[in-house]
């Protein structure tokens, strides 16, 4: 990891404060949470990737262990859109931001696979604001799974995920489909999650949802992770490739 004294700090977008809120948390003299939700904010804003983030993940890894429960779930809401938005603009592999954001993940996968799984944690979410399980589970998604959905469900989240944007190769395109009456979709079937296998998300994001008693993310996991039929031209194809296309083309 790159010391926070180093001078490549000063060059990063968000950087210098990113590194002084890295350096007060992990010496004890900042307020947890605060800081966290802070610094998320800061590396987060507008959905935009900023460099820092790549840089902070390594420190967050090691400081992670040291936190409570309740800090941990704070980290994880407040860094989840920030660690999503690398999937909208990837790092190249063999640069030092790619290994420093490689080694952040890899020091925050066990612990946050234990998180996810602990019924205490369910618990605690389903106990406190309404948006921060779903907030959590975008940041377990951008951690231990797809990177790109968890980023493309941030980017929907703007209509609390009410409505979809769609585009097919023959033309067609929808930049507010209505959820409710989404009949070019054939939503997937929702299987059961056990607790504890994270081998599928669309399984466990669904069953840790479901747990934590979110009812705004969770309804629409059988549309995004569904299959499209156009309704011009017949063509069927992943809502996610749907969405990608839209996008692009916007």
């Amino acid at each position: 990891m790159v010391e926070l004294s180093s001078p490549v700090w000063q060059t990063l977008s968000e950087g210098r404060e990113a590194a002084h809120r890295m350096q007060a948390l992990l010496e004890g003299t900042a307020a947890v949470q605060p800081t966290l939700e802070a610094l998320g904010a800061e590396l987060s804003h507008q959905l935009s990737w900023y460099d820092a983030t790549a840089y902070v993940l390594p420190h967050l890894a090691k400081l992670f262990p040291r936190l409570s429960m309740e800090e941990q779930v704070c980290c994880v809401v407040s860094m989840s859109a920030a660690i999503a938005a690398e999937a909208a603009w990837p790092l190249t592999p063999g640069t030092e931001a790619h290994r420093e954001f490689q080694e952040g993940l890899t020091g925050l996968r066990p612990p946050m696979a234990a998180l996810l799984t602990d019924p205490a944690v369910h618990a605690l979410l389903r106990g406190g604001a309404a948006e921060e399980g779903s907030m959590f589970a975008l940041g377990a998604l951008a951690i231990l799974g797809d990177r790109r959905h968890a980023y493309d469900l941030w980017w929907l989240s703007s209509s609390l995920w009410e409505m979809l944007s769609a585009a097919c190769v023959c033309g067609w395109e929808e930049e507010e489909l209505d959820c409710a009456e989404a009949s070019c979709i054939q939503p997937a079937a929702p299987a059961p999650w056990d607790g504890t296998s994270l081998e599928r998300e669309d399984v466990w994001l669904h069953g840790f949802l479901e747990r934590v008693g979110d009812e705004t993310l969770r309804p629409v996991l059988p549309l995004v992770y569904g299959m499209g039929v156009c309704p011009a031209c017949g063509r069927r194809e992943p809502y996610w490739s749907w969405l990608h296309r839209w996008q692009e083309e916007a």
